[in-house]
């Protein structure tokens, strides 16, 4: 759980006869991240990429009839690519009803796009003239609708007044007008060189007729009702292609990664270690190898379950490196931590919280969002309870700490310090992750070694001592010089660059500093939230006096409250995400690791 499981390597040699097979039941395994890097295509790749156009095409179906995927179990893949011409013919055969339905939707999405055009020129024009009315009785005269830039407007009257002719302007759209043409027959090549002139986007009169409309909206609705048919009709067929041809893919990629070996063909990867046994059994016509593995290797992360959604989090920034400390139980302690300080409020926190479970309940596309503020909310009804705080109200609760609005000495002093426990805690988890990589060049020479570490110490105690205590501090800012000394020697070994190493120096001893000063905004947005409650009793207080009823009051309360609720949580989640990547993160865990993803044929993966 603290760290990511253990991984061996493994070397498969298998009889060249039972290549397929052998493959195939490591899919069915799911336990096999594939060493992709040692590709020698010993597979032909026209078989892949004819497989791969196929899958495509059958999504793409599937995506225009609105069909969803539907998992199955694939018994044997071998026997589905026996079945692939038939699988390519059915897929042809369904492909040409989907395909001249898809063109007619199409034309029928341009079609409403002219009708809206329609739909807006004619309601812009209404005021001043019916176009819809005129398209239908004019006969000796013509008529032409088009939407046209102001600028271009102006220009096509001054165009239109020089030939004598009528134009009808109305604005349309910001800095665009509809206008209207009317025109004898002799003038017909003037007015289409004047409209494409100022590239006037043209409306035939067709489309402004209310009876074109309905018999376009009847001749979607048959058009919907077909797909649907079509969807009825081909959903079980390109749900069962779909997977069909997903698992054919997926052992053709893994047979990409086969290569020669003198009688034998290899496949080289890797799988946790506690899944040995278990990865074993049923492999025939092949010679398993194992060995432990030092380096880097595909990294599997042991979560508990609640703790989950804190992973995504996590790996939007950078996946860890193999042999790093899981970095998702101590990100979502010091993040559950830091958010409860800043928004310490037993009303709120339980608000944030249901409203996070509804979340996770109700929208399962949201459901890690839900359970990162349900976890958030309970870590807000703490330091409520701490804090003595029920809606901003702290007479109702005794105080089990301090009020931060009350203590604002307190609160920064408290902020400092729990900068300073977090930051020493990012030291022994890199100290930690340095002796688990057997890299004890890291315990010296990094940014999170020892002996920054001690730097980090000292600076904090002559600080103390100097300025909190009006001690003499001769002794300890001899020892800092001392440590900033044997860092710098040991910068400079590395670097065999004085001035670069200088600035190095330099740079990571503010970073000591700057890091610590950057907690101040946690007591900052603990105390803002205090504040915003004041403002918000306060303006109840007056619209109540103002309108002489308390109905008011309380309305500004809930108003004001669930203002609160939605800026601070927004905010105070950036700021303790802010804090976490580059306070917390920057000392022990520098990423870039692999994702451990198994090759699968079927739903039997085990992780």
């Amino acid at each position: 759980m603290f760290f990511p499981e253990k991984m061996l390597r493994v070397m498969i040699a298998i009889e060249p006869d039972h290549c397929d097979s052998v493959v195939e039941v490591i899919g069915q395994k799911g336990l096999l991240h594939i060493d992709q890097q040692r590709q020698q295509r010993f597979q032909s790749e026209s078989e892949a990429n004819r497989v791969n156009t196929m899958l495509a095409l059958s999504r793409k179906y599937m995506a225009l009839l609105g069909i969803t995927s539907k998992k199955e179990v694939i018994v044997s893949v071998a026997a589905l690519q026996r079945l692939l011409d038939e699988t390519e013919n059915n897929l042809v055969r369904m492909g040409a009803e989907i395909d001249a339905l898809a063109f007619r939707l199409g034309e029928s999405k341009l079609e409403l796009d002219r009708f809206e055009k329609a739909l807006a020129l004619k309601s812009a024009l209404a005021p001043v003239v019916d176009v819809e009315k005129l398209s239908t009785e004019l006969h000796t005269i013509r008529m032409r609708v088009a939407m046209v830039t102001m600028e271009a407007t102006e220009l096509l009257r001054i165009a239109m007044k020089q030939k004598g002719l009528l134009l009808v302007d109305q604005p349309l759209l910001e800095q665009t007008n509809a206008v209207v043409l009317f025109y004898e027959e002799e003038d017909e090549s003037s007015v289409n060189s004047a409209l494409n002139t100022f590239k006037a986007v043209e409306v035939e009169a067709a489309y402004l007729s209310e009876a074109s409309l309905r018999s376009y909206q009847q001749t979607q609705h048959a058009l919907q009702q077909e797909r649907s048919a079509l969807a009825d009709q081909y959903a079980g067929a390109l749900q069962h292609i779909e997977n069909r041809l997903y698992a054919m893919m997926e052992l053709e990629h893994a047979k990409s990664a086969l290569r020669e070996a003198g009688d034998r063909v290899i496949l080289e990867g890797w799988i946790p270690q506690k899944y040995r046994e278990m990865f074993l059994s049923g492999i025939d016509h092949a010679t398993v190898t194992f060995a432990d593995f030092e380096g880097e290797a595909p990294v599997m992360l042991e979560t508990p379950p609640a703790f989950k959604p804190f992973e995504k989090l996590i790996s939007s920034f950078a996946y860890p490196r193999y042999g790093e400390i899981n970095p998702v139980i101590p990100f979502a302690f010091s993040f559950l931590l830091l958010f409860g300080i800043m928004f310490g409020d037993v009303g709120h926190g339980l608000i944030l919280a249901l409203i996070g479970w509804s979340v996770k309940r109700i929208y399962s596309d949201y459901a890690d969002l839900g359970q990162v503020y349900f976890l958030s909310g309970l870590s807000s009804v703490v330091f409520g309870f701490l804090y003595g705080s029920i809606f901003g109200v702290h007479h109702l609760l005794p105080h089990l700490m301090f009020t931060p609005i009350e203590n604002i000495q307190a609160t920064i002093i408290f902020s400092v310090g729990i900068g300073i426990v977090i930051i020493t805690f990012s030291f022994f988890l890199h100290i930690v992750t340095a002796l688990k990589r057997k890299e004890p060049s890291l315990l010296f020479v990094s940014e999170g070694s020892i002996l920054w570490l001690l730097v980090y110490w000292f600076t904090i105690g002559i600080f103390v001592k100097a300025l909190v205590q009006n001690l003499n501090v001769t002794y300890e800012v001899m020892a800092l010089v001392g440590l900033l000394i044997i860092i710098f020697v040991q910068m400079l070994r590395k670097k065999m660059e004085k001035t670069q190493a200088v600035i190095d120096l330099f740079r990571e001893f503010m970073d000591t500093i700057t890091n610590t000063v950057s907690f101040l905004r946690v007591g900052a947005f603990a105390l803002a939230h205090g504040a915003l409650f004041m403002a918000v009793f306060s303006i109840a207080q007056i619209i109540s006096e103002s309108q002489g009823a308390s109905f008011f009051y309380w309305l500004s309360i809930i108003v004001g409250n669930s203002v609160i609720i939605v800026l601070e949580g927004v905010v105070v989640t950036i700021q303790t995400l802010r804090l976490e990547y580059y306070e917390f993160f920057k000392r022990f865990f520098k990423g870039g690791g692999l994702p451990y993803r198994p090759y699968t044929l079927g739903e039997k993966n085990v992780h």
